[in-house]
Formats: structure tokens, C-alpha cells, sequence
């Protein structure tokens, strides 16, 4: 690419990557300047890799010195003294200046004596700066100590302000123009008559030149293809530089580039048939067909973007909450009127009796006021005002039909269950028993102790694995929980009595880390391990094909390479399936095929919520692993709204510890900007890209780069989600955690803190938040300990269906009424199937002309009265009750009569439940209390000899106390006295 000056002069150069153009500039002779966009600056701040030095941004100090200079176009712009000569002195020992002229020069720039300098005899010490003379001539300059050959002593700060001449006028040279588009319309006039070389369109039209040169397409992180492009450049016997920005990337490279001729250069150099790693901050690549020279950058290699500039913040973080709090915004379920959302508490006085209602919203805006006593009747939808359910109408009897359409569904799912659980209980299969000598080998290498929830997954995976029938069970459990460590034994059960086994998994990262560990588990034990995936080359694919066929392979891990016709297995014993979810429909159904006859055990990262467990066990084998591995932390979590000196000091934390970062942006459209600006940022970090519009191929090439150290940060959207196992990777940084659901927060933030190293989650968001976005993040937020994730299971299903647990047309039912309800409706249809009784749901209706409620005076924050009518509501026993009070009280000081008369109310609900009462209710003239069966058992003696009169009554069948010599504040104990007088 080698041009005389005098061809590429006054000529528009098109289509040149940055590389080539800071090329142009180093190679071009006599004084010169570049100008740029200030985001562009670090690109061409430091061309010593090309043999040049340059002046980046030059004040008076590089005047009629500086050969290469470059500028912003707004440095360019600023004022500068129409006579520099004047503004500037330059000081050289051996040279004479006259002691009054040297005073009136420095006063002139700004300087006075006594306060910016000081003159002793033949010595002047100005800041840092000390001079010596022998009378006139100037003996030795000294800056910080250390002596100077040359020295420039330019205008004081402030002094410019009276300067009206351009920088760019007094820096000579023909002037190079990178991106002119974005240069300011007033630099225009101040070149004119001034040679150019422009890199881009804008500004005066230049007939263009077009260089014979091959700019190379971004690689986007594909080392592989990098690697392979070079081996073929270096066996033509071309030249190859590539420019790194980093370190730590050269390490990285040396090792993909085991077995090339490298070596490493501080400046530029051709070498034909070798590569040369040169440190320099370029962009962009090219093929310099003339001089047979490649040059690469580590930008190029990672498709590097552009940059944005963003308004910088710092706000102190939020407040945590209680995550299963009431509070308003939350969608409630009524057992007959359906879905509503709950908009706050109304005090309202009927009858002259105050009480708090809860206001429910229903479709069309209908409202429905509940005294808060009715709470225990609603159940939680998990909806978010991100996802929110339909509410369901008032009086139509929508809620209804739902219901029941959801009942049928779930008897007809509990038949189906029952029938292929009979059926797999009759099928024929292969038995794999115990074999303690071998089954010890792998033992004994394990270094960590089993977890109990691991231990009981693996007692019941080899139970399995022993019975005549194929076995078919799902192990479910958080990320790094043991999963992995349960197949592989159960693997290596089965390779033991000769069979094979196949671990089928949705990515080749995952392929990969899957391979590595059951390689290095297995390692000195006489068990092949092969791995299938776009990553194996054809000839080691045709040897692990043939070697399945043959028996000679042992375990295969792979893909859904897997699942082609051409893989065949001499005696496949045992299918892993690694969360079966992500696999297509066609796939899907080709593992129906492969599973037949064959023991089958599928893994799943997302959690089983506790009541679908329960109401499933029996049915499908199921496994949860809840219990995490000794030594793990839980992960810190830091709500605050967004402050890049916040994600700065989080990047820099994890890098200075040895490990890595992810940061997710969930807007394709700018992540390429939101990478630059991460750039400039943290400089010391190199930055990897992935996002859902890249090709497959790309995205996992990337995360495999990253696993293996090509990046410190990987900057990605909610792809990351799952199936990425990254060891070293203990810090995340969730930008617009908001506009992210609770569900899919969890499985980002379960990216990290896999190992006994504190993690840490920054969750950042903006200034201002829906209601709905601050309770899901302070709820995240407290959900730091280990195996939360079964407390958001349940909304889990919501969002991501429940396909590979019940079977995909549930899903519909499930988002109409909830997993809650729909769960019960299971079970109910389970336990009818089975011939077991179904025990209906108790709830008391307590209707007493009595003010009881937690009052504004006692707890005046809306938000808190809620919460603790949600607590009060959720109280199952009495111990609860009673510890709750005490907290009540122990915060906000003895209750007054109507806290006194809530709590005692809440008392007699669970007292009433448990006597199996339907209603407590008052007239004019009795208290009423009646049960949902006649045939209530009681002392009746006791009854006749308590101190008020009661009597029991036979429609409905229960008890009535005469209200007449009791006074209201005794109605309560009364009644509590005679429901203590049921067996």
C-alpha cells in the first residue's frame, strides 16, 4: 500500500478500514496533522507500533516542533495566540537570557513573582521547575530533580481567554481528515488552500482514489476461521501483522496459534510466511495484495462497533423489601369472581363499625370491596404488571367456566399420567445392578462431599437404573447445584456392565464443558469419552461414528448431532438429556424415538415449584436438588440506579481478582454503541459481544472465546440466560433490570456464582420506577440465598410453560387461572383417580359487628399495613400468630383496641379452621357459629356450665350464644370458649 504523497494529496480515500488509514499518516513524509472525532482520538493517540511519534492535542509546547500531530476537530477549533513566539519560552542550558528580560516574559505568560515563582541568587524555581545560572547563562534545568536537556515553559492557565486565532492555523502540514462528516462547518473556511487526504464523505468534494487494497470482513469473534484464514495467508508466504490491544489477548492468541511461525515486535515489521503480534489501539483489517501483507487487529477479530456518549449519574441505591409482601399492584384470585388487582386498603364505617377493605379492580373497571378478615380466601397470581393476567369480569361468570374448563384439563392430563405411568411400569427393560468395585472408581476421585438432596437424586437415579423397567426420571435443581455429578455416575453405572451412553445437550459450549468434565472425572479409568459437535473436525467425527457403531466409544456427548440418522450405537444403554426444553418440536420427537427401550434421564436448571413436586411424585420420577455445595456464597446483589463510575468499579473489582464480567444490554440495536462506550469506560477490559440476531455458529464461537479468556467482559442481551457455565465469571451487570421480568432476573443472575467465590449482581435501573419494576427488583434482590429459585418457580412456569414437565397444551389453562390453582386441580384429579378422599379447602367467613383493623394512627405507611395484613392472612398456626404480634409490637409500641380486636379475630380464624367452621356471623340477638357437618362432637355438660348462655342448633348444625348480658368486647372470648369445647 505504499503511495507517494503526491498521489494520495487532495484525493478522496474510500473505503479504507482504520488501520490502513493511520498507515497513510505514519508513512507520509514532512509535518502533518490528523484530524478526528474526539470518540476517534484513542485510535490514533499512540502510533508508535508504526514508528512515529505523534502530539495528541498540542498546545503551545509542540509549536514549530511537532512534526505529527493529531487533533480532535474541536481541539482544532480552539483559540490559540495569533503570535505563539510570544506565549512561549524555551529554556536550553549552555544558552544566555537576559535575567530582566526573562522576568517581563514570565509575567507576561502569567507568572508573578512571590506567588508563582521565586528567584535566590542565581537560582528561579518555578512549581516543579528549578533553573541555575552563571550570570546570563543558563546552567541547568531540573524538572522534579531530574535534569533536562530541553525544556518549554508555555502561558499560565487562564491566560487564553484574550486568543482568537484556531489551533489548526498554526500547526503546518497537510491535514488528514478522518469521518469529515462529523467535523464542524467552521473548520472549513481554515483549510481552504491547505493540502488534504480525506478517509470519508463531508466537506469539499475530492475526487476520489481507490487504493488496491481488500478490506476483510469482521471476524465477530470466530477464532477458528481466524486461525484457519491465516494458516492459508502464511502458507501463500504472505506477511501478517496484527495489532493487540491487550495482554492478556496476546496470551490468548499464542496459545490458538500453537504450531504457526509467530513472533512477537514492539514496531511494525514484514516477515513473509510468519505472523507478527505488534501492541496498538487499531481498528479494521486488510489485504495488501501488492505488498503481500496482511494486517489484523484485535478489534477486527472481535467486531469492535461505534461509539455514544451517555449522561453520567450516581444515586444512591434502593431500599430492599419483603418480596412475598401484599402490596398494590399485585394480582389476587378470588375463589368465585376470579382475577382482580389489588389497588389498596379503604377504611370504611357501616353500622358505626370501622373496618379496612381491600379494593380489588376487575375487568371494565368494576370494583369489589373485601374486609380484609376475607383475606386467607385469595390466592396470588404471580402476573407482573410487565406480564400481566386478564382480569376476569364481575357477575358473568367468565371465572367460572374457566375454572371448570381447567378442571377437565387436569383430569384428563391425571389419566393420562396414570396410564403411562402403568405403562412404563409394564414395559420391559434392562436392569443395570450394582457393581461395588467398579462403582468405587469414580467415587473416590469425586472431590467434594455429596450434598443430601444429591445423594437422595443419585439413590434413586441407580434405584432406577437396577429395575427391569426403562427408567425415565427428571433431576431438577439450580445451576452448579450437582445435576452434572448424578449423570455422570449413573454414565458410569451403565458403561460398567458394557452398555453405552449418550449425553444429548442444546449448545456446544455446553457440549464442550461437558466433555472436559466427564474427561478429566473419568480420566485413568477405562472408559472413551468422544464429544460431537460443530467443533469436531471430519476426520475425528468419522472415527467417533464409526467407534459408537463398533462399541469402542463408551460416552458420547453432543448436540443435536446426536439425533442424526447416521449415528448409530452398537448397544445404547443410558440417554442424558440436558435441559430438553430448548430442543425444536422434529427433535423432540426423534428423542421419543432414541428413549424407547433405553434408560432415560432428563436435567433441568429450572427449579420444580414445591406443590407441583408434591402432586407429581409417584406419577414421573422426579428429583429436585435443592440444597447447594458446601463452601458456595450466596450472591451480593446491588440495586442502584445506573452510575458508570458504579459499573466501572464492579468490572474493575472482578478483573483485579483474576475473573470475568457479564454485562446485559437487552437492545441489539445499540449494543455495538454500548460496547464502545464500555471501551472507553474501562480500557483495561477486552470486550466480547453476543446477541439473538447473530447466526447460531457465531454466538456459541464467542461464548466459547470468552469461557477460554479471548474477553474479561462479555457484553451480551438476556441470550446468556441459560446453559453457560463460566467458572471464572463471578460478577453481572444487568442494565434496565426493570424492564426485565423475575423470572428471567434470576436465571441471569444464576450466570454467576457457580463456584466458592463471592459473586456479585448489579442490578441498575433508572432514576424513576414503575411500582411494579421496584417490588420485582427488591425482590430479587432479597432473594440472595442459595436455592431461591423455588420461590420463583412458579412465575418461572408462568412465562416459560410447563412443556417439558406435563406437555405443552397445559400451558394455556395454566396462564388462564394460574399454576396455583391449576396445581390444586391436579391434585384434587390425582387423588379422585387413586380412590383417596379430597379434603375440600377450609376458609371461615367471620362477620361480627366489630371494629378491628390495623389502624393509619398505629401503622401510618399504606405499603406496611398491607404487608402485614398479607402476613396476618398467610399466619397457619397460632406459634405464627403469636410471633408476628410480638414483632407488630416490638416495632410500633402496644397496640390500641382495634389492632387488639384484628388480631384477636385472626386468632379465632385459625382457631375456627381447625374445628372445621364454615362461618361466624351476629344478629340482633345471638352470636352464630356454623360447621360444614352435622354431627358436631362437644361437652355438653361444659357448654350448660359456661358462664353466658349457649345451645347448639340443628340447621345449620352448630352453636348460638346469647348476646344479652355480654358486652361487645367479650364476644370474642365467648365464642372461643365454646369452639374450645369441641373435640
Amino acid at each position: 500500500m505504499t503511495r507517494t504523497e503526491s498521489e494520495i494529496q487532495n484525493r478522496y480515500l474510500p473505503g479504507l478500514p482504520q488501520v490502513a488509514r493511520a498507515l497513510l499518516f505514519a508513512q507520509a513524509k514532512g509535518p502533518r496533522v490528523l484530524l478526528c472525532p474526539p470518540e476517534r482520538l484513542p485510535l490514533y493517540a499512540d502510533l508508535s507500533a508504526l514508528g512515529l511519534g505523534v502530539y495528541v492535542n498540542p498546545g503551545l509546547e509542540a509549536y514549530q516542533e511537532a512534526l505529527a500531530v493529531v487533533m480532535a476537530y474541536p481541539e482544532a477549533l480552539a483559540p490559540f495566540p495569533e503570535q505563539p513566539e510570544g506565549w512561549r519560552l524555551v529554556l536550553e542550558p549552555g544558552r544566555r537570557y537576559l535575567r530582566d528580560k526573562l522576568l517581563e516574559d514570565l509575567a507576561r505568560m502569567g507568572y508573578a513573582r512571590g506567588e508563582d515563582f521565586e528567584v535566590q541568587g542565581d537560582r528561579l524555581e518555578l512549581g516543579r521547575l528549578r533553573l541555575e545560572f552563571f550570570g546570563d547563562e543558563l546552567e541547568g534545568v531540573w524538572l522534579e530533580g531530574l535534569p533536562q536537556v530541553r525544556y518549554v515553559i508555555t502561558a499560565k492557565a487562564g491566560k487564553a481567554e484574550g486568543w482568537t486565532s484556531p489551533k489548526i492555523l498554526h500547526f503546518p502540514g497537510t491535514v488528514f481528515l478522518d469521518t469529515p462528516s462529523l467535523a464542524p462547518a467552521e473548520l472549513w473556511p481554515l483549510l481552504a488552500g491547505r493540502t488534504q487526504v480525506s478517509f470519508g464523505l463531508g466537506g469539499p468534494e475530492l475526487p476520489p482514489l481507490h487504493l488496491p487494497i481488500r478490506p476483510l470482513p469482521p471476524y465477530r469473534a470466530r477464532v477458528s476461521q481466524f486461525v484457519e484464514d491465516l494458516r492459508s495467508w502464511l502458507a501463500k508466504g504472505y506477511a501478517a501483522v496484527f495489532f493487540y490491544r491487550h495482554q492478556k489477548s496476546r496470551g490468548y492468541l499464542m496459545q490458538k496459534l500453537d504450531g504457526l511461525p509467530t513472533r512477537t515486535s514492539t514496531t511494525l515489521e514484514h516477515r513473509p510466511g510468519a505472523l507478527t503480534l505488534v501492541p496498538g489501539p487499531f481498528e479494521g483489517a486488510f489485504l495488501d495484495e501488492e505488498n503481500r501483507t496482511v494486517y489484523l487487529s484485535e478489534a477486527h477479530l472481535y467486531a469492535f462497533g461505534a461509539g455514544e456518549a451517555l449522561r453520567k449519574r450516581r444515586v444512591l441505591s434502593a431500599e430492599g423489601a419483603d418480596p412475598g409482601a401484599l402490596a398494590i399492584g399485585d394480582y389476587l384470585i378470588h375463589p368465585e369472581h376470579g382475577v382482580g388487582q389489588y389497588l389498596g386498603l379503604e377504611t370504611r364505617e357501616v353500622l358505626g363499625v370501622r373496618r379496612d377493605y381491600l379494593v380489588l379492580r376487575y375487568a371494565g373497571e368494576a370494583r369489589m370491596y373485601l374486609p380484609v378478615e376475607q383475606l386467607p380466601l385469595l390466592k396470588r397470581h404471580p402476573g407482573t404488571t410487565d406480564d400481566p393476567p386478564a382480569l376476569s369480569s364481575l357477575g358473568k361468570g367468565e371465572w367460572k367456566k374457566r375454572r371448570e374448563k381447567a378442571a377437565k384439563d387436569a383430569e384428563e392430563l391425571a389419566q393420562r399420567l396414570l396410564v403411562l405411568h402403568a405403562r412404563r411400569e409394564a414395559t420391559p427393560g434392562r436392569s443395570f445392578g450394582p457393581l461395588p468395585e467398579w462403582d468405587s472408581l469414580v467415587e473416590e476421585n469425586f472431590p467434594f462431599e455429596l450434598t443430601p438432596d444429591q445423594k437422595k437424586a443419585l439413590e434413586e437415579t441407580l434405584r432406577d437404573l437396577e429395575s427391569p423397567r426403562p427408567m425415565e426420571r427428571l433431576i431438577s435443581g439450580d445451576v452448579g447445584f450437582g445435576k452434572t455429578e448424578v449423570a455422570l455416575r449413573a454414565a458410569f453405572r451403565v458403561v460398567g456392565h458394557g452398555a453405552q451412553v449418550a449425553l444429548l445437550v442444546p449448545t456446544t459450549l455446553l457440549a464442550e464443558q461437558h466433555r472436559e468434565t466427564f474427561q478429566k472425572r473419568l480420566a485413568g479409568l477405562p472408559v472413551r469419552v468422544a464429544a460431537l459437535s460443530r467443533f469436531t473436525s471430519e476426520r475425528e467425527e468419522r472415527e467417533i461414528l464409526k467407534g459408537l457403531a463398533e462399541g469402542t466409544v463408551d460416552i458420547v456427548i453432543g448436540t443435536h448431532r446426536l439425533l442424526s440418522p447416521d449415528v448409530r450405537f452398537k448397544d445404547l444403554g443410558l440417554l442424558v438429556v440436558d435441559e430438553e426444553h430448548r430442543f425444536g418440536v422434529a427433535q423432540k420427537e426423534r428423542i421419543r424415538e432414541l428413549k424407547e427401550a433405553v434408560d432415560t434421564l432428563y436435567l433441568s436448571a429450572t427449579p420444580i415449584p414445591r406443590s407441583l413436586y408434591s402432586a407429581l411424585v409417584g406419577l414421573r420420577d422426579l428429583s429436585s436438588i435443592q440444597t447447594p455445595p458446601p463452601g458456595r456464597k450466596p450472591i451480593r446483589t446491588v440495586l442502584a440506579p445506573y452510575d458508570p463510575a458504579l459499573v466501572r468499579q464492579g468490572i474493575m473489582d472482578e478483573l483485579e481478582r483474576g475473573g470475568k464480567a457479564f454485562y446485559v444490554h437487552d437492545r441489539v440495536a445499540t449494543i455495538l454503541a454500548r460496547r464502545s462506550y464500555l471501551e472507553s469506560l474501562v480500557p483495561e477490559a477486552r470486550i466480547g459481544v453476543v446477541h439473538g440476531q447473530m447466526a447460531e455458529a457465531e454466538v456459541e464461537e464467542t461464548m466459547l472465546a470468552f469461557s477460554e479468556g479471548a474477553f474479561d467482559v462479555l457484553l451480551a442481551t438476556t441470550i446468556i440466560e441459560s446453559g453457560l457455565d463460566i467458572p471464572e465469571a463471578n460478577t453481572i451487570l444487568i442494565e434496565r433490570a426493570d424492564k426485565l421480568g423475575l423470572a428471567a432476573l434470576y436465571q441471569l443472575r444464576g450466570r454467576v456464582g457457580r463456584r466458592d467465590q463471592e459473586a456479585w449482581a448489579y442490578l441498575f435501573h433508572p432514576l424513576r420506577l414503575t411500582e411494579g419494576a421496584e417490588r420485582r427488583l427488591s425482590a430479587i434482590a432479597d432473594l440472595s440465598d442459595l436455592g431461591s429459585g423455588h420461590l420463583l418457580a412458579e412465575k418461572d412456569m408462568e412465562i416459560r410453560g410447563v412443556g417439558n414437565l406435563l406437555g405443552p397444551e397445559q400451558h394455556g389453562h395454566i396462564r388462564a387461572v394460574s399454576l396455583e390453582i391449576y396445581t390444586e386441580l391436579l391434585t384434587e384429579a390425582i387423588r379422585k383417580l387413586k380412590g383417596e378422599t379430597v379434603e375440600p379447602e377450609r376458609h371461615v367467613t367471620l362477620d361480627l359487628q366489630l371494629s378491628a383493623r390495623l389502624t393509619p394512627e398505629y401503622i401510618p405507611s399504606p405499603a406496611a399495613r398491607s404487608r402485614y395484613y398479607g402476613r396476618l392472612a398467610e399466619c397457619r398456626n397460632l406459634a405464627q400468630l403469636s410471633r408476628l404480634a410480638k414483632e407488630l409490637k416490638e416495632r410500633y409500641g402496644p397496640a390500641p383496641a382495634e389492632v387488639e380486636n384484628f388480631l384477636a379475630l385472626t386468632r379465632l380464624r385459625l382457631l375456627a379452621e381447625a374445628r372445621g367452621v364454615v362461618s361466624i356471623t351476629e344478629d340482633l340477638m345471638y352470636l352464630h357459629i356454623a360447621f360444614a357437618q352435622a354431627g358436631v362432637d362437644y361437652d355438653t355438660r361444659a357448654l350448660r356450665n359456661l358462664p353466658f348462655r349457649a345451645e347448639a342448633t340443628q340447621y345449620p348444625p352448630g352453636f348460638r350464644i346469647h348476646k344479652k348480658g355480654l358486652r361487645p368486647e367479650e364476644y370474642l372470648q365467648a365464642i372461643s370458649e365454646v369452639l374450645y369445647l369441641v373435640g
